[in-house]
């Protein structure tokens, strides 16, 4: 479930840009810094990312993560589990990663692929065949945070569709 946060509250939306996430993930939420370079960086950024002093001097973090991601699942076609796994190992430093077969016999091959990458492995019942490793890195970076933030807007996208449904 999405963060309640100022921006979402207004409507802001995913916001996608790397450089900008990387900039406010150096400022602590809600505690204004005086730091005019970043001020001059972010002010033209949407409403609800930042607060802005007076003087071109401080700014205060607003924005946060709409959402955590707890797990990455990339589903198997038939023949393809191998190449699933490749694709869910790409997620290693953000978050667990699984791969999921859409048969109940996973091939050796994916699984002595999955085994060193850390993708967990799940067959066609979604029962765990090989359980999947924690993320390799447990520090919040901005691109952790721009894969909340394309998941958010993923979310936000599904969400509209079921609504005009």
């Amino acid at each position: 479930m999405p963060n309640t946060s100022v921006a979402a509250s207004l409507g802001l939306g995913a916001v996608t840009d790397p450089a900008l996430l990387d900039r406010l993930l150096d400022l602590p939420v809600g505690y204004p810094c005086c730091n005019p370079a970043l001020w001059a960086e972010t002010s033209a950024a949407a409403p609800g990312i930042a607060d802005y002093g007076a003087g071109g001097c401080t700014v205060t973090r607003l924005l946060e993560p709409p959402l955590v991601v707890d797990d990455v699942i990339v589903s198997a076609p038939c023949g393809r589990e191998l190449r699933a796994v490749q694709d869910a190992s790409l997620f290693a430093s953000f978050t667990r990663r699984w791969a999921q077969a859409r048969t109940a016999a996973i091939p050796d091959t994916a699984v002595l692929e999955a085994k060193p990458c850390g993708v967990g492995l799940l067959n066609s019942h979604g029962h765990i065949v090989l359980p999947a490793e924690p993320p390799t890195s447990a520090a919040a970076d901005g691109w952790t945070w721009l894969v909340a933030e394309k998941a958010y807007r993923r979310w936000l996208r599904q969400t509209a569709a079921e609504r005009r449904r």
